[in-house]
């Protein structure tokens, strides 16, 4: 009975790998979903307004300035920034999960041709959890995105506006990669718990069979 028990929970891994090689070879296309918003779905043309999209449950929406889509310019391509191209100004972007809490890790941004700012504002409902400001550094030709790592990246949240400020050389700020996560449900926990120990007990029968 144990050995039985250990041949169908080993054959049961296997026929999960299995299935993931199989949709591979199908699909040379076939890519395990990242987490985060990474602005992928943008269509054209280049330079057109951004007025916001929902990506998975992540919706992002512009609430201040003049929010553009980079086509053509990413991490990799496209992505957003603010502009327009030579004459920037104060933008803000509004993030929110439709599957409850989040986390906010670290975004990929390109301040081109001069330092800006930065300044996030994390709310959980009408309390304001955390706030945390910065540098974006200069980005010049050729221009490469950076990493801003977030001090707060384990706490959760259910709203952020992250505002980017210019400086007096910078032609435009692409921002990418946002690295935001929902938190798990308590429910959900519970239940993983539970099937753990349903999976448990049964072990354990088996052996003492």
């Amino acid at each position: 009975m144990r050995r039985s028990y250990s041949v169908s929970i080993f054959c049961l891994a296997i026929t999960a790998c299995a299935l993931t090689a199989r949709l591979r070879a199908a699909d040379a296309n076939f890519v395990v979903p990242a987490p985060g918003i990474s602005f992928s779905s943008l269509t054209g043309p280049d330079e057109s307004p951004y007025t916001g999209h929902t990506e998975g449950s992540f919706a992002v929406t512009p609430t201040a300035g003049n929010w553009f889509k980079g086509l053509t310019y990413g991490d990799p391509s496209p992505s957003i920034f603010d502009g327009p191209v030579n004459s920037p100004g104060v933008a803000v972007i509004q993030i929110t999960d439709g599957a409850g809490p989040f986390t906010l890790s670290s975004l990929r941004y390109s301040s081109n041709n001069g330092d800006s700012g930065y300044d996030i504002q994390a709310f959980f409902g009408a309390t304001l959890v955390y706030t945390e400001s910065g540098t974006l550094s200069s980005s010049v030709t050729p221009f490469t995105f950076k990493t801003l790592t977030t001090t707060h990246p384990a706490i959760p949240v259910d709203g952020l506006f992250i505002t980017v400020v210019p400086g007096p050389n910078t032609t435009s700020i692409n921002l990418d990669n946002i690295g935001v996560s929902t938190v798990p449900e308590p429910g959900a926990l519970l239940l993983m718990a539970g099937g753990l120990a349903v999976l448990f007990r049964r072990f354990a029968l088996a052996k003492t069979a």
